[in-house]
């Protein structure tokens, strides 16, 4: 997540952020402690030894590392479901358009309506569940080097 949406409307939907959980850190870990065993069994008069023992030290680092930098998503608890990230661009002269769009729950016609390319000075940040359940948006406009909000960040239930 790029912005950061207000704590008290994630509580007052019932939406929660997460670690997401993934296996490569253990993996990563796992493997450096192989590369650890089998430096360890080096004799201590090789050349190899020192050098084997720098990677698995390095793997351990980089592996303890990635272990605290997870992804954060976003969970709508009562159905335990992710909310997915999307930005979709448009023509300025579509604000009032896309605004009703978003405010209807129209995601679909929405994301049909949405310009190939990220040089559109509209822009919608867009959470939304995969079924559809709800969604938090907010709409941006282009200004000279940077994307302003247009609207504060609103959450569309079904």
């Amino acid at each position: 997540m790029k912005n950061e949406i207000d704590n008290k409307v994630l509580e007052e939907n019932n939406i929660s952020a997460k670690k997401k959980t993934s296996v490569a850190p253990i993996a990563i870990l796992v493997c450096a402690a192989l590369v650890l065993a089998g430096g360890l069994c080096i004799d201590n008069d090789s050349d190899a030894k020192m050098p084997v023992l720098l990677v698995a030290f390095v793997t351990a680092v980089f592996g303890v590392a990635k272990m605290f930098n997870q992804p954060t998503a976003l969970v709508y608890e009562p159905h335990n479901e992710i909310l997915n990230e999307e930005e979709l661009f448009f023509d300025i002269k579509e604000k009032n358009n896309v605004i009703e769009l978003l405010r209807n729950g129209e995601f679909t016609r929405l994301r049909s309506q949405a310009k190939d390319s990220s040089n559109h000075p509209l822009k919608v940040e867009l959470y939304a569940t995969q079924s559809g359940s709800i969604a938090i948006y907010r709409v941006y406009h282009f200004v000279p080097y940077t994307f302003e909000p247009l609207t504060g960040y609103e959450v569309c239930k079904r």
